[in-house]
């Protein structure tokens, strides 16, 4: 028997790894090419090699032969995004953040049910937010702030008891915040800032326990502050200014040994602030500005 040449044997054992970290189900390759494709990932600030394998393409975690991660954030993505997508049945992580994606919310994304995180903030996205994200519950962090949403919020988002963040400021949403909220007793942020949101609050924010950051400045709201904010005792960021609120007693128990400022463009509200005796630090009128300090 002819001795094993062993450096012919490393090669061979070296190459197998390799081929065997590299395969991922053909579906899913498919999906990253047209992911590539339809996105003009030639004009990427960093594109594909497309003939390397997928192990070694910008922003593409891979973990037990499936993509469980793309993150391309400012990476100059243009167009729409496919269909195909809808394969990546392992995804936990989208983020395509400012890019200069368009078109409306693929609702192929919501069949994706191991994501935890879609992060599309700063594109060209519109229409309406889709009403079937209930089917998400492994969701922690929903981001679509600055885009040109339209429409109300997705009633069944109430549902997803795991999210902790929801940022959807910056676009044109319409109606109030969903009751179904109160069922989030994990949520840490909510990002309403800048939309066209309307009439009275009647979530109670004492179900959401978490909360440490509020936004709704810039919108629509009347009658008094929310009920429940005296009950968030890790509350630090709180911007309602910008609305129609006529009552501030739901401010007067807050922890404000916590509480960073509050910020006001209107004279009315510094009758809330009077209640805290909290420093009022003036903010610059500008829904861009003020999002991109997020």
């Amino acid at each position: 028997m002819r001795p094993i040449n062993k450096q012919l044997l490393f090669v061979f054992l070296c190459s197998y790894c390799f081929i065997l970290k590299a395969q991922i189900p053909e579906d899913e390759k498919n999906a990253l090419l047209s992911l590539f494709t339809t996105t003009k990932g030639t004009h990427w600030n960093v594109p594909w090699n497309l003939s390397e394998p997928v192990d070694y393409w910008y922003g593409v975690k891979i973990r037990d032969n499936h993509v469980v991660s793309i993150e391309l954030g400012r990476n100059n993505l243009s167009g729409c995004l496919p269909k195909e997508i809808s394969a990546l049945e392992k995804l936990e992580v989208l983020n395509l953040s400012l890019n200069n994606l368009s078109g409306n919310f693929p609702k192929e994304i919501l069949s994706l049910r191991e994501l935890k995180e879609i992060s599309l903030e700063m594109n060209n996205f519109k229409n309406q937010i889709p009403a079937e994200f209930g089917s998400l519950q492994n969701l922690e962090i929903l981001s679509l702030y600055n885009n040109a949403f339209i429409g109300p919020i997705p009633e069944s988002l109430g549902t997803i008891k795991s999210l902790k963040v929801i940022n959807l400021s910056g676009n044109y949403l319409e109606g109030t915040i969903p009751l179904s909220f109160e069922g989030l007793s994990n949520l840490e942020v909510l990002g309403l800032f800048g939309n066209k949101l309307s009439g009275v609050i009647a979530l109670n924010f004492n179900k959401l326990p978490n909360l440490y950051e509020l936004t709704l400045a810039y919108n629509k709201f009347n009658g008094p502050v929310p009920n429940g904010l005296e009950g968030l005792g890790d509350l630090k960021y709180l911007q309602l200014q910008g609305n129609n609120f006529n009552s501030f007693e739901g401010l007067r128990n807050l922890n404000r040994a916590l509480l960073i400022t509050l910020n006001t463009d209107s004279i009315g509200f510094q009758k809330g602030a009077e209640l805290l005796e909290v420093e009022l630090v003036p903010v610059v009128n500008s829904k861009t500005q003020l999002l991109k300090l997020e």
